[in-house]
């Protein structure tokens, strides 16, 4: 099936736009989850695609999708492959449509305040392009320089500015996709449609299984004329965890608010002090108001100024982990191996969203529970708002498995708990492969309306199988 399936490629595509080398089949094998972190998703790593192929339009898309259809040929889209929830992994004999050859750059509008590009461009590059012209990209995650449009907006991911400028969705302001069938729908780039439910948001977080973004136009931000960095340290979480809402109470909105602990030799979440990094970026009159009013807060809550170098190389060096991520596995020979080298250790990252009055409680509840199973915590964060909480959090008994029962089923409890506190269990990545069998628990009846939605823009199912899918099977 799969000579005659690349044959047909070829002939949709051209034969330098299609391969089903081994090398290749298996560096598009899967983004950057591993196999500890996938815990019971983790068999689901050992697929490999039939064929990779690389569009370079809308147009071969459309194509690709129509034959697919109706072959019945499951298609993944695939990106910058640097999510961590498994929402590029393929399934065994797919078409890996990689996008990162639709990476045009078409217009930047200082006038409009947009920019209008290919899913395939990284966001980087859509940054650099926008300072040309005095503006800024609102979305700012670690990943800026290896991650893709299409792949933030599949995801809604969060980025460093998102007190601001909120989630990658809430930039985009028009959209071109691909539906199963091979048909190309449009949105336009205004901030609103005349009526009617939203065409974006059926694109915006589904992560490719409705259909394939191809080109986006994105609200853009004008550069500041002034940028503010700051570090307070606070005697322990909760004191600064209290600081943080009250900015957001009164009315205080920093461009980028990061605020963690982290566990040092011999210290406990009694002891451990906390660093809240604020950035107030705009006019300058404005930028040193907000400063000024957050200090007055902070001190409220026992904080005392930090160290304003430690606050500007924390700015500077935001973008270290994709660079590295990018330099060690996307450039090195094996970029298949060197992502489970990297995925290796014994670890994991989550990111809840809650309720600000449920905060507080989640996490002492979570500090029993990860006690009783020997997980510990190495940091406790907000980024972002003070309803977006993470965690990272290691085994302490290394039996040397691939992955750990013990980890998934705890990764499993601290989740659920905070859907029972009416938040959600994934506020930066999606849920991809990893988390998929916990989002019928969350979207409850919503589930079923969601696969309706399926059944009705993909009948087949041709579209990214097995993500998104909770107890409906969407």
């Amino acid at each position: 099936m799969s000579i005659g399936l690349a044959s047909d490629l070829r002939r949709l595509l051209g034969p330098g736009a299609v391969s089903t080398e081994p090398d290749d089949l298996e560096r598009y094998s899967g983004d950057a989850l591993g196999p500890f972190r996938a815990f019971r998703a983790g068999l689901l790593l050992a697929a490999r695609p039939a064929a990779v192929a690389w569009p370079t339009s809308t147009e071969d898309v459309s194509r690709v999708l129509a034959y697919a259809d109706r072959q019945r040929v499951p298609v993944v889209p695939y990106g910058g492959g640097t999510g961590v929830m498994g929402a590029a992994t393929p399934v065994d004999r797919c078409i890996l449509l990689n996008l990162q050859r639709m990476a045009s750059l078409i217009s930047v509008s200082r006038e409009d305040r947009t920019a209008r590009v290919q899913a395939g461009a990284l966001l980087e590059e859509v940054n650099t392009a926008s300072k040309r012209e005095g503006m800024r990209l609102g979305h700012d995650p670690w990943s800026r320089p290896i991650a893709t449009v299409g792949g933030a907006i599949s995801t809604d991911g969060v980025g460093y500015t998102a007190s601001r400028f909120s989630s990658m969705g809430d930039q985009v302001l028009g959209l071109e996709a691909v539906l199963p069938g091979g048909e190309v729908v449009r949105s336009r780039g205004v901030p609103k449609p005349s009526s009617g439910p939203s065409l974006n948001h059926l694109f915006i977080g589904s992560e490719g299984t409705l259909g394939i973004v191809t080109e986006a136009t994105l609200q853009v931000f004008p550069r500041p004329e002034t940028r503010l960095l700051s570090s307070t340290v606070f005697p322990e979480f909760e004191a600064g965890f209290r600081a943080v809402a009250a900015l957001q109470a009164e009315g205080v909105r920093p461009t980028v608010v990061d605020y963690g602990d982290e566990c040092w030799p011999g210290s406990t979440d009694e002891t451990r002090p906390a660093t809240l990094y604020l950035s107030f970026e705009g006019l300058p009159d404005e930028a040193e108001a907000q400063e000024r009013r957050a200090r007055e807060i902070c001190l409220r809550f026992e904080g005392r100024e930090g160290d304003r170098a430690d606050a500007v190389d924390y700015w500077k060096t935001r973008h270290a982990s994709g660079e590295n991520y990018k330099r060690e596995v996307l450039e090195s020979l094996s970029p298949a191996e060197e992502r489970r080298r990297r995925s290796a250790y014994r670890m994991d990252y989550l990111h809840v969203a809650l309720p600000v009055s449920k905060v507080l409680e989640y996490r002492r509840r979570c500090q029993g529970l990860l006690s009783s199973r020997r997980i510990l915590v190495k940091e406790w964060s907000l980024w972002g708002r003070p309803e977006y909480f993470s965690f990272l959090m290691v085994e302490e008994d290394d039996a040397g498995e691939e992955t750990s029962a013990v980890m998934g089923d705890v990764v499993d409890q601290v989740l659920s708990l905070a859907l029972d506190l009416g938040g959600t269990m994934e506020y930066c990545h999606g849920v991809g492969i990893k988390l998929g069998h916990l989002l019928g628990r969350e979207l409850g009846a919503a589930d079923r309306v969601m696969g309706r939605i399926k059944d009705a823009l993909d009948p087949h199912r041709i579209l990214n199988p097995g993500k998104l899918e909770g107890h409906s099977g969407v």
